[in-house]
């Protein structure tokens, strides 16, 4: 898992491109030399410098569990709406702290255990609900999170 995350990372923060289809057939793990293998290149997308600096904020922001940070990152990134922050801003706050808590565990994270998604997804639901709050992020983020979503289900 720390060779998938760094690779993550690097591809991010460093490459500027990303490799955006997470499933297990596009990676290999060679143990001799402990590198990680990607495959399937039709899948690599160039990311916006934008977009990258967008993640490191609201990176920067979940490490330091600072809850208006990240929500303001996300509004500015286009990864979350303006009015759905207006119109459930309660509820956003709510599912950030969810968040913020799995950061600030002193434990390894286990990737398999995903009792908290079900809450995530419960509150997303009915924020979802709300047609007025309705909001889609810009391309690149999707992919983007597609990766990083993707590479948390390969380590579960």
């Amino acid at each position: 898992m720390r060779a998938l995350i760094k690779v993550v990372l690097r591809e991010l923060f460093e490459f500027g491109v990303m490799h955006t289809d997470p499933n297990s057939a596009n990676f290999r793990y060679q143990p001799d030399s402990g590198h990680l293998v990607l495959l399937d290149f039709g899948a690599a997308r160039s990311v916006d410098a934008a977009t990258a600096l967008a993640y490191g904020r609201r990176l920067r922001a979940g490490l330091a569990s600072d809850r208006e940070a990240i929500r303001d990152a996300a509004v500015s990134a286009g990864f979350l709406g303006s009015a759905a922050v207006a119109r459930d801003g309660a509820r956003i706050d709510g599912m950030i702290d969810v968040m913020i808590g799995e950061l600030d565990r002193t434990d390894p994270f286990d990737f398999a255990d995903r009792r908290f998604v079900g809450a995530l997804r419960e509150e997303g639901m009915q924020i979802a609900s709300d047609k007025a709050s309705w909001h889609v992020p810009p391309v690149d983020l999707l992919f983007v999170q597609r990766r990083i979503s993707g590479t948390s289900l390969l380590a579960g």
